[in-house]
């Protein structure tokens, strides 16, 4: 089942960063996905946070529009969340004045994140 939650967000235009975080929700595990972009999780394993450095060449890689123009004018931030058998797929959805740009994250598998305090248990 899909979930789309409206976050709260920060665009750092100078160094290029997007924060995306919810403030009610509090964070069970951190993920350094790549070098590029982490992933907070909440207690039920569901995103609760992303960060994601260099976010204009990240998403043009895909996505020409998702420049750093386009990032300075988003006003608002939803992330769509699905889990398929051992994978989180996470969407992000930015709306600025007058465009609305979905842009799809790389699949995260589950289970090559499983805390290794988890596993010796």
């Amino acid at each position: 089942m899909n979930k789309i939650i409206e976050f709260n967000f920060e665009y750092d235009d100078v160094d290029d960063v997007l924060s995306i975080f919810d403030y009610n929700k509090k964070i069970k595990e951190s993920i350094e996905f790549s070098e590029d972009f982490n992933v907070d999780l909440g207690v039920g394993g569901e995103v609760v946070g992303l960060e994601i450095f260099d976010v204009s060449k990240f998403f043009s890689a895909l996505n020409e529009e998702i420049n750093r123009d386009f990032l300075k004018k988003v006003k608002k931030v939803q992330l769509v969340q699905a889990d398929y058998r051992n994978n989180l797929f996470i969407a992000v959805i930015l709306y600025s004045e007058d465009k609305k740009i979905s842009q799809q994250l790389p699949a995260i598998q589950k289970s090559e994140y499983t805390s290794p305090l988890v596993i010796s248990a």
